[in-house]
């Protein structure tokens, strides 16, 4: 049976001491819970999730979905990195590629990985107190739709806690042809 998979999204820079200790133990939490942790690969809450990651002791891998070809640019904390050529295109691959997506932070790229988790069905867990869009949505879902709910999350044990009880929920994960507007 595979390890199931989490995508992590939010700050492409990082500017403050408390982001970057936020996303090293969102890392760490991920890979104490037998997962992988997908993300853009990149620097920021990318590069800190995956720093945080590699200080836990489970065999996990994490994923890097590069927006470019070149396979240089990935974080060095990046175990399998995937050059996708897709640009901001990426962004779809790195949110369908996790059960749930965990968001710190955000500016515009966050918030269209949001939106692209929102229509095909993903859990998608706002870490309060990181800033950004991750502070700013505070409904419990994104639209009238109702496709996936936002999680407020608080504290780290809530993010364990929440991460390991939809590891156990069969997805829902939709696609544009399968009904997923109704």
């Amino acid at each position: 049976m595979s390890q199931p998979q989490v995508a992590v999204i939010g700050n492409a820079k990082i500017k403050s001491p408390k982001l970057q200790q936020m996303a090293e133990s969102v890392g760490l939490i991920i890979n104490e819970l037998g997962c992988h942790l997908v993300c853009g690969g990149l620097g920021g809450v990318m590069e800190a999730s995956c720093l945080g990651f590699k200080s836990g002791i489970n065999p996990s891998q994490t994923i890097g979905i590069l927006p470019s070809f070149k396979e240089s640019t990935a974080n060095k904390y990046i175990d399998i990195i995937i050059p996708s050529g897709l640009d901001i295109g990426r962004n779809q691959l790195v949110v369908a590629s996790g059960f749930a997506v965990v968001v710190l932070g955000g500016g515009a790229g966050t918030l269209s990985e949001i939106a692209l988790a929102s229509q095909i069905n993903k859990p998608i867990l706002l870490m309060k107190g990181s800033g950004g869009w991750a502070d700013k949505l505070t409904d419990e879902y994104l639209d009238l739709r109702c496709n996936s709910k936002l999680y407020q999350i608080n504290t780290f044990e809530e993010l364990r806690q929440t991460l390991q009880s939809l590891s156990t929920i069969e997805s829902k994960t939709g696609c544009i042809d399968s009904g997923h507007n109704r």
